[in-house]
């Protein structure tokens, strides 16, 4: 968790992540540590890339891609979808 985006009022944010269930903690979630959360141990091979995709986000059901160094604001029940491809 990081001290500038932690929650103040001291509630877990229920998120999904490639349909799993997650509490999260900080107002903001990076590209970073959905790709941690998503594929733990896993580091990037030469090549390939990392999708992030977001659903039922803020502002009315908002949708959205991160790109490596971003983050976005957390809703209660926003789904992110994370994919690896390989560039060929």
């Amino acid at each position: 968790m990081n001290l500038e985006t932690a929650r103040t009022d001291g509630h877990a944010t229920k998120i999904y992540i490639n349909t799993r269930e997650y509490m999260w903690e900080d107002n903001k979630i990076t590209y970073e540590q959905l790709y941690e959360i998503a594929f733990p141990n896993q580091p990037l091979l030469e090549g390939d890339v990392a999708r992030i995709e977001y659903s039922r986000g803020a502002n009315g059901g908002g949708s959205g891609a991160l790109q490596r160094g971003t983050a976005v604001a957390v809703k209660q029940g926003m789904v992110f979808d994370v994919y690896v491809t390989a560039r060929s």
